[in-house]
């Protein structure tokens, strides 16, 4: 007879800061403005949008993409961190990218939400970053939706 998991995992609460922190201070999104020109994860202007529980790990639904004013076409790509220093290629992998389409933001219509479905377990402490492919004048609002274990 097969193993069964006699752990099943559910989050015990949910996680949608940047920072894995629930509390006041948190940074609940994170803003992307400048074009990072990389693949590897390595560039300065990557954001750190989600940091995973150090204890426990977390689990990571979805990213939601939210243009804070007009913006220009983009792509948003996406990168996991196994918590060390995010500078050194090898502790980056690409995991994804979605595009961001021209915006044009006005007070009478609504503008859209773009989730980008990430269905992850992330171990203790490990990060996702996100990187632009062009600059954007207005930037993306990046807001992790996911909980701690």
């Amino acid at each position: 007879m097969a193993v069964v998991n006699q752990n099943p995992i559910f989050v015990r609460m949910g996680d949608l800061s940047a920072n894995n922190t629930q509390n006041t201070t948190a940074n609940m999104a994170t803003v992307a403005l400048t074009a990072t020109a990389d693949y590897t994860g390595v560039s300065a202007n990557h954001k750190l949008v989600f940091t995973s529980d150090v204890t426990n790990g977390c689990y990571l639904q979805r990213l939601r993409f939210k243009a804070t004013g007009t913006a220009t076409a983009s792509v948003a790509r996406i990168y996991i961190n196994n918590g060390g220093l995010q500078t050194v290629a090898v502790n980056n992998t690409f995991f994804g990218e979605v595009s961001l389409p021209t915006i044009v933001a006005t007070n009478n219509s609504a503008t859209i939400e773009i989730d980008y479905p990430m269905m992850l377990a992330l171990p203790p402490g490990f990060m996702v970053y996100v990187g632009l492919g062009t600059t954007v004048a207005a930037g993306w609002s990046i807001f992790p939706v996911g909980g701690e274990y």
